[in-house]
């Protein structure tokens, strides 16, 4: 490991403690808000931009995701390349994600994991500083990767108009029952239920391909019969895929 990597590696630590990502007051901006990884693809590649007045160095990696882990602890079967990189202001570089096959994804179902980003602001001299209360931070941009395996043969756009609602009585709480029988994830923006004229939020959620999740109704008690769910999905380049269903 270089001396870079140790030092990022340690600053890592630091940078989660607290516990929030600040895209907006970044400088390092990606290409896009969520990366498709098709298994007929060799490799695929995302940019950073450099939008700030100063030089910044960047670590890469992935996660499979537990967000906290120590990247030099994490096993995911890609390799991000650089891993470490500097960037000039007003430049950019382009990562290079590698499937390594160390690990055997799933042939009818895609995978999950999710690309890193740690900014690493240029060290002020704080000798040539006058003031001295100066507090740097890194910042940290986490967005989702899907390994989407070859043997799917549907749409991936088509995948939020196949889910599976049902309205439920849990506890004296309404509840969404969503089946997702389809080998896609499918992300949402916003997704609401529309019961006797009035709007009720759900719980913003990523269904799983090929699984079942429960969403709770924010406000609505009881199981009130009847419902319109209306949605807001996100497609393959971070687009809304907008729908209605009848429950």
């Amino acid at each position: 490991m270089t001396r870079t990597s140790r030092y990022l590696f340690s600053l890592f630590s630091a940078v989660l403690s607290f516990a929030v990502i600040f895209p907006a007051q970044a400088d390092i901006v990606l290409s896009g808000t969520r990366i498709v990884y098709k298994e007929s693809q060799k490799d695929v590649t995302i940019r950073l931009e450099n939008k700030g007045s100063s030089p910044a160095l960047v670590q890469t990696w992935l996660d499979d995701g537990e967000q906290n882990a120590d990247p030099s602890t994490i096993n995911v079967p890609f390799n991000a390349t650089p891993p470490v990189a500097r960037i000039e202001p007003g430049r950019g570089q382009t990562v290079k994600l590698t499937y390594t096959n160390s690990i055997s994804l799933p042939k009818d179902r895609e995978s999950i994991y999710w690309f890193n980003v740690l900014e690493v602001p240029p060290k002020i001299n704080e000798a040539g500083s006058k003031d001295k209360n100066i507090l740097q931070l890194a910042f940290r941009t986490r967005i989702k990767m899907f390994y989407r395996p070859s043997g799917l043969t549907d749409i991936a756009s088509d995948a939020p108009k196949k889910l599976q609602w049902q309205l439920r009585n849990k506890n004296g709480q309404a509840v969404v029952h969503v089946i997702n029988p389809t080998g896609y994830f499918v992300s949402f923006n916003s997704i609401s239920a529309i019961v006797g004229g009035k709007k009720y939020n759900i719980k913003n959620s990523m269904i799983a391909p090929k699984s079942e999740s429960e969403l709770s109704v924010a406000g609505l008690n009881g199981s009130p019969g009847k419902a319109t769910i209306d949605y807001i999905a996100i497609s393959d380049f971070g687009g809304p895929i907008n729908g209605k269903v009848e429950i």
